[in-house]
């Protein structure tokens, strides 16, 4: 049969079960806007029985899962050129008899046995013809089956690099995308060359664009969804803008093996927590998911190796919710058989049983189901104080990591933007406000009433973000910036020669940076003294309050400008408290914020190693707390809610009006009345 009949067939049965499919959705859409789902990826491979993969969706039925994740492996279905469904049919026909909803990956063949996670872009067009045919087989073929609920466009797109791997591809669409651009004009000094990273974006944002073009034209009912990952060093390679048309729902991989470097293992659900507000911000109003977490131990695979203790397991699930995902969903329920990560990453033990971990997955989706009126359609409190960041400065803090490459300083590593934003972002945590993260082009600059906005180490700030950034604060804003803040341009020009531009908006100018020592204590800033990380500015204060000085200069400044105010401390303090002084962090921007959050429920003070994240359902809230503090600890919330109830509990705890006291390790979910 040619392809083109092959795809005229697939259409037609297609349409037979149309209703079916509607249905399908129907049901998939509901559940995504409404109560959060638990899930796990079933990993199918050759050798299995179709026994062992009933047990598999009869265990997730069991257990109270409502999602499964299939990796669509084009090496299992393609034998000697023709194509053989039968295996992956057994796995969505099970899935239809248990009730289970399917995610289906696609996965073109590819190298099995050393290309774990799929090659991000074809490199030739003989390849993007076979992923092509792959498409038109396996949507065809699949795109009925009353089980299925969305397809995963690609596996983890993203790279992680800087630029496009150049093959005759890349380079083909490269000269095409190169000659559609403006050509720049020279005005001085040299400028930054962006072009490889704005490529790297562009050709994601296509590639995936194919993909999903391929797909609805054989199946324009089921979603659309991708699962980017190590979320805080790819973030910039993706257009979600562009993207909003290609997807339907979006997700992260969050595995602790993998993407959690750059936080301590008691820091784990402030990892989940930051990286879920990340994929809502960028989700554009799409419902989010974390698609991949890990389900169990690790050998040979992950850079981190440990197992998820149950425990850590019940506090990642419950932080997703908090944070207002639509689901949560395991790598994997079962463990891959052979070669590559064989034995690794289950929920179930090598028996064949649920494990530890996945009996308190199942308590946790329980609780959902037990309260299913509460959860439907709960959304997370959103706060009043914002953290910014930029691409920008994403690109030029890798670019410089690059040329540089210390292995020794956090600083001056790729990742140092990021870290400084993460430690901030613990420090508000920790004053039960749990900031909202907006990149900066999408922040509403025009409405600064009642709003507080941070940016830890914003190394740089394009221009025409300097007048909003002075209007903002004129007309009421309160700005508080810290590191090296717009030491750049966008041209990478150093902003503070020749007279800074927001000299006017911090009644302050920059004479100088110093590097100072790994870390280094700063005179107290409001009688709390921070440590900073290898930088020291030295500011020059033009009308600005000095908080923050000795007999060497001045380090921290207050201007007020119309109706608003910015605070201005240009050394590495969210960088330098991270390793230090986590305490001390807190300390500082308690004294600045407190008072300010809109929050409905707050602690009393700063509470290090404790985690709070608040939802909205009608008049109830809900809370969620995670006590990583190592002991067992007293919370006193500020809050005008009343009647707490304990809906779920896990560890030692009990609330008594507006005092929470919980164990060392425990979760706590809690009703109140608004």
């Amino acid at each position: 049969m040619s392809l083109d009949n092959f795809v005229k067939d697939k259409y037609h049965k297609m349409k037979k079960r149309i209703l079916s499919a509607f249905f399908c959705l129907f049901l998939g859409l509901v559940s995504r806007a409404g109560v959060p789902s638990v899930g796990a990826q079933v990993f199918i491979e050759p050798g299995q029985s179709p026994g062992q993969i009933d047990s598999w969706f009869s265990t997730l039925e069991d257990c109270g899962f409502k999602f499964a994740r299939i990796r669509m492996f084009g090496t299992h279905m393609l034998r000697d050129g023709k194509w053989d469904f039968s295996l992956y049919d057994e796995a969505f026909a099970s899935a239809e008899r248990h009730g289970i909803k399917v995610f289906a990956t696609l996965f073109p063949t590819t190298d099995e046995l050393s290309d774990v996670g799929g090659f991000k872009f074809p490199h030739d067009r003989k390849l993007l013809g076979e992923v092509a045919e792959y498409i038109d087989a396996v949507v065809g073929h699949f795109s009925g089956s009353p089980a299925l609920c969305e397809w995963v466009l690609q596996n983890e797109p993203g790279t992680g690099r800087l630029s496009v791997a150049e093959t005759p591809l890349s380079a083909e669409i490269r000269r095409e995308w190169e000659a559609s651009r403006p050509q720049k004009e020279r005005t001085g000094y040299l400028e930054a060359d962006y072009s490889d990273q704005e490529f790297l974006r562009y050709y994601t944002c296509r590639y995936l664009g194919w993909i999903a073009e391929r797909v609805k034209a054989l199946d324009p009912v089921h979603g659309r969804h991708i699962n980017p990952h190590q979320i805080l060093d790819t973030l910039p390679e993706y257009d979600f803008e562009g993207l909003r048309g290609t997807i339907t729902s979006l997700g992260s991989s969050m595995h602790f093996s993998w993407h959690f470097q750059d936080f301590r293992r008691d820091q784990y659900p402030l990892g989940i927590s930051l990286m879920a507000d990340l994929i809502a911000t960028n989700s554009l109003g799409l419902p989010y998911w974390v698609t991949e977490f890990q389900g169990g131990n690790v050998t040979a695979s992950g850079n981190e190796v440990l197992c998820p203790t149950a425990s850590e397991v019940t506090q990642s699930i419950w932080t997703a919710v908090g944070a207002g995902v639509s689901g949560f969903m395991f790598w994997t329920l079962n463990q891959r058989k052979a070669v590559r990560e064989a034995g690794e990453w289950g929920l179930l033990n090598y028996s064949g049983k649920p494990s530890d971990r996945m009996e308190a997955a199942s308590e946790v989706a329980g609780c959902i189901a037990g309260n299913e009126a509460l959860f439907t359609g709960a959304t997370p409190v959103h706060s009043n104080i914002y953290l910014l960041y930029n691409d920008e400065s994403l690109w030029i803090q890798k670019l410089n990591a690059a040329a540089q490459r210390d292995p020794v300083n956090d600083g001056r590593g790729k990742g140092a933007v990021m870290a400084s934003l993460a430690s901030a972002y613990g420090a508000l945590c920790s004053l039960g406000t749990v900031p909202e993260i907006v990149r900066m082009d999408r922040f509403d600059w025009s409405s600064p009433q009642g709003k507080v906005v941070i940016m830890p180490h914003t190394v740089c700030i394009p221009q025409e973000f300097y007048p909003r950034i002075r209007s903002f604060v004129e007309e009421g804003g309160i700005l508080i910036a810290t590191g090296l803040t717009g030491y750049y341009d966008r041209s990478m020009a150093c902003a503070f020669m020749d007279g800074w531009p927001l000299a006017g908006v911090f009644g302050a100018g920059l004479e100088e940076i110093k590097a100072s020592g790994d870390y280094f204590p700063l005179p107290p800033v409001g009688g709390v003294r921070l440590t900073s990380h290898l930088w020291k500015g030295f500011i020059r204060p033009e009308g600005a309050k000095v908080i923050s000085g000795d007999r060497d200069g001045v380090y921290a400044t207050e201007y007020q400008l119309g109706k608003g105010k910015a605070i201005w401390l240009p050394s590495a303090i969210d960088l330098g408290c991270r390793n230090h002084d986590e305490k001390a962090l807190a300390a500082f921007y308690n004294t600045l914020v407190s008072g300010l959050s809109t929050s409905p429920v707050r602690f009393s003070k700063p509470r290090e190693g404790i985690l709070m994240r608040t939802m909205e359902s009608g008049d109830k809230i809900i809370t969620v707390l995670v006590n990583k503090s190592g002991r067992n600890s007293c919370v006193r919330l500020k809050t005008s809610c009343t009647g707490p109830r304990v809906l779920f509990r896990d560890g030692r705890g009990s609330v008594r009006g507006r005092r929470v006291r919980l164990g060392s390790e425990a979760t706590m979910v809690i009703e109140w009345n608004n």
